[in-house]
């Protein structure tokens, strides 16, 4: 086994048992990974959880990946912690506060899901947008 693997979490893609805590969880532990893995592949994994109206909005992962290394993302790779706030739940959609710390800056994010209505995710919580606070 590549020691690598041992970075993934061991869910990789949306099902409908997953909290949108667990959601956001499993894509910081896969961006906080990220330069360790090869071919960006800790923001290949948050985008399995991007919500198809993300994806419509974000283009495709080349794209995506792009966005989340600009300015305004890339404090979500590669942080020493974060620590996620609660839930706050309206319905079918969540919304949770996510404070990023590096060893010398922080940034504070909130993510935005909402469980998916049709298949192949339906009641499956995705990431609908990431919006830095500060």
């Amino acid at each position: 086994m590549d020691w690598t693997t041992l970075l993934l979490p061991v869910i990789t893609q949306p099902h409908p048992e997953l909290s949108p805590e667990q959601v956001i969880r499993i894509q910081l532990d896969a961006l906080q990974n990220n330069d360790l893995l090869p071919d960006n592949g800790g923001i290949r994994l948050a985008f399995n959880f991007a919500s198809p109206a993300n994806r419509e909005f974000t283009g495709p992962i080349d794209h995506f990946i792009t966005i989340v290394n600009s300015v305004m993302y890339r404090d979500l790779i590669g942080f020493e912690r974060a620590e996620v706030g609660f839930p706050i739940l309206v319905g079918d959609v969540a919304q949770m506060r996510v404070r990023i710390i590096h060893k010398t800056r922080r940034a504070v994010y909130i993510f935005i899901l909402s469980r998916q209505p049709e298949e192949p995710y339906r009641k499956c919580w995705m990431i609908d947008s990431v919006i830095r606070e500060s």
